[in-house]
């Protein structure tokens, strides 16, 4: 049975939730279709894996259309995967071990639509470059869904390049399109030329990301561990958690940096500094739980979902960001924009107060216990068969 056929949908509340834990029918499997560019290593391709793993518990048919060139999965999915050339060959085996430009990626996309759109329920765009083989494609009665994740043209604009601009463009032409949008935050609701009326979060695997009883007591270690995920990009701030651990550990050697994949800017280097690589989401949660303390520095889109901000919190680490989704003062040290001095003095107060350290680290644990994958997949799963749970 087909979304057009209805679905039994329903929603309950739960006390303290961001949003409601919904419960959808196994009894009418949905046919969802997920166009991507290629797999990655990104935030937003664990999402995609998640929810299409979620959705395949709850009894619905999930496949990924992917181009032939792409490397495979590297968040593990249970979805089936059909993969397209050039020239529109669909095959259930990856045979293109080449490396071809954006051009031959898009085209594969559309020739791939064209070929099997009209057999879903459900086609799911999930980036401004899949948006647009999506929007202009015919798929049949499919319901057009286009899942925002992050204010792409901002990213592009900010490389300064004459590419990153004509992506700029394209991916902010790319909200006009008459298809479905669901934003990951409610800040994206009016933001800049981004219009939309429902949000779902990302979520977080509790089983794997998860604190480590007992927790340390900064107090009486003789090392207190700070930790951050190494970006060279300007917004993801990094360069702030340099120069606020360059201050803190003047003034006390019992300071570590930790920083999870490198990627340090400008050569920065440290004799106090280690370089973590986790290989899957278990050693990330391993890294996550060696920490006393991660800070999140990212510079734009705050109140946007941010990985390390949510995996932190469920993982119990103090955390001190600019403000991203899960981080509230309840929960998190909340530090003023491009400021290092703000998160030298945010460090300071929170390994000297153990009470608030104590309670904002429980309070974030509480909070992460709403953001499931089972229940963010079946809140999108509604909202996509426009069963509206917050009405």
């Amino acid at each position: 049975m087909g979304a057009g056929d209805g679905a039994a949908v329903g929603a309950q509340a739960v006390r303290g939730s961001p949003f409601p834990v919904l419960i959808s029918s196994k009894d009418c499997p949905v046919k969802i279709l997920i166009p991507i560019l290629g797999f990655g290593r990104a935030g937003g391709y664990r999402v995609l894996s998640e929810l299409a793993n979620a959705w395949i518990r709850g009894g619905h048919d999930v496949v990924f259309l992917c181009p032939d060139s792409s490397d495979e999965p590297y968040f593990p999915t249970k979805a089936r995967i059909i993969w397209v050339d050039g020239a529109g060959t669909i095959s259930e085996e990856r045979c293109n071990k080449a490396k071809p430009g954006g051009r031959y990626h898009l085209q594969a996309l559309f020739y791939g639509l064209k070929a099997i759109g009209r057999q879903y329920d459900v086609i799911f765009a999930n980036h401004s470059l899949t948006a647009w083989p999506v929007a202009l494609v015919s798929c049949g009665k499919a319901k057009k869904v286009y899942y925002v994740q992050a204010y792409e043209p901002e990213y592009y604009a900010s490389s300064k390049t004459i590419k990153g601009y004509l992506l700029a463009i394209v991916s902010a032409l790319s909200y006009h399109f008459p298809l479905k949008k669901i934003v990951n935050s409610p800040i994206y609701f009016r933001y800049k030329n981004l219009r939309a009326w429902d949000f779902v979060p990302p979520g977080v695997d509790l089983a794997i990301f998860k604190p480590t009883e007992p927790r340390r007591n900064v107090e009486t270690t003789e090392t207190i561990i700070i930790g951050c995920i190494g970006r060279h990009e300007p917004e993801k701030g990094t360069i702030y958690v340099l120069r606020a651990f360059d201050e803190l550990y003047k003034k006390d050697k019992r300071f570590l940096l930790r920083v999870a994949y490198g990627n340090l800017p400008g050569g920065w280097q440290h004799e106090r500094c280690e370089i973590v690589v986790p290989k899957n989401d278990l050693e990330l949660a391993d890294y996550y739980r060696s920490l006393d303390i991660l800070v999140a520095p990212g510079t734009t889109q705050h109140g946007a979902p941010h990985y390390p901000v949510l995996e932190g919190l469920a993982c119990g680490c103090a955390v001190v960001t600019t403000g991203y989704m899960g981080a509230t003062p309840d929960t998190a040290w909340i530090v003023e924009n491009r400021n290092a001095q703000s998160i030298v003095c945010a460090i300071n107060q929170l390994v000297m107060d153990f009470e608030e350290r104590s309670t904002k680290m429980n309070h974030g644990l509480t909070a992460l216990r709403s953001f499931s994958w089972d229940s963010v997949a079946d809140r999108m799963l509604l909202i996509m068969l426009d069963v509206h749970p917050d009405k």
